[in-house]
């Protein structure tokens, strides 16, 4: 999740947390960045430990994009953030590893959504294949194109081709993603009429689905803003839309994975939902 960096470190020496005419805004876009960084990493080693008991496909690889794409990548990008006087290079190593483990994140995601919701559709298999080599080839290109002295400035990206493949795979992506958790979530509901369907794994669904769309608006609102970088409103609406989208972020997050409903519920994993996909 790299859209925070792109739009406001700072532009000097100084951390942000000088508090010296930063405005409230961007103090509330950087808390929604920070809490959706630890419901992430909550809920991705939640997900992990659980993995390391079944060893299954969903649990290891919805945990590992979680952990990765939305705790450890994005909290090295915001990192420089919090830093007083960095040397030139951290800014620019801190950004070059984060992007890589976000990208790595969100292409578990998208084998994740390809094998458990259409792994006998060929579309699917093509879909899956494109956005991935869109995110590696993005990723890749940004890498080589960012220069020490940039990311030191808080130049981290430009107008590049490279950085709208990666953008592009991950918006294509995360609307497949979000699409099929709500159309699951869907059927689950008209089976719940009927009393085939478990209400907790329907309500799994619904959060999970609204997490990702909201990460689809995430991205929508990084290229909008990239778009029109020179506008100070932009930049501003850009921020506020920040901290309510990661706040939205975290909080379906964790009504997804840390249900309400104790024992039975807790003690299910993504492998119980995507046994009902299959069937």
């Amino acid at each position: 999740m790299d859209s925070w960096s792109r739009r406001s470190p700072p532009r000097h020496k100084s951390t942000l947390f000088d508090f010296g005419g930063i405005a409230a805004i961007e103090i509330a876009g950087l808390f929604g960045m920070i809490a959706f960084v630890a419901t992430s990493l909550a809920v991705g080693i939640r997900i992990l430990l659980l993995a390391a008991r079944t060893r299954l496909f969903p649990e290891t690889t919805v945990g590992l994009s979680l952990f990765l794409a939305g705790g450890v990548g994005t909290a090295l990008l915001i990192a420089p953030l919090f830093l007083k006087d960095p040397e030139p290079q951290t800014p620019y190593l801190l950004y070059q590893f984060g992007t890589a483990i976000c990208h790595v994140g969100y292409g578990l995601l998208f084998v994740f959504v390809w094998r458990v919701f259409r792994r006998e559709e060929k579309w699917a298999l093509a879909l899956y294949a494109v956005c991935t080599a869109g995110l590696l080839v993005g990723a890749v290109g940004m890498a080589l194109e960012l220069q020490p002295e940039a990311a030191m400035l808080g130049e981290f990206t430009s107008n590049s081709v490279w950085f709208w493949i990666s953008l592009g795979a991950r918006f294509v992506g995360y609307v497949w993603a979000s699409a099929e958790s709500l159309r699951y979530y869907g059927m689950l509901k008209k089976r719940l009429e009927l009393g085939l369907a478990d209400a907790a794994v329907a309500s799994r669904f619904l959060y999970w689905g609204v997490s990702l769309s909201a990460v689809v608006v995430i991205w929508i609102n990084t290229a909008v803003q990239q778009l029109m970088s020179g506008s100070e409103d932009v930049r501003w609406a850009s921020l506020l839309i920040t901290a309510v989208l990661g706040l939205l972020v975290a909080v379906s997050l964790w009504f997804a994975f840390f249900p309400r409903r104790p024992k039975a519920v807790a003690s299910g994993g993504v492998s119980d939902a995507a046994e009902g996909v299959a069937q």
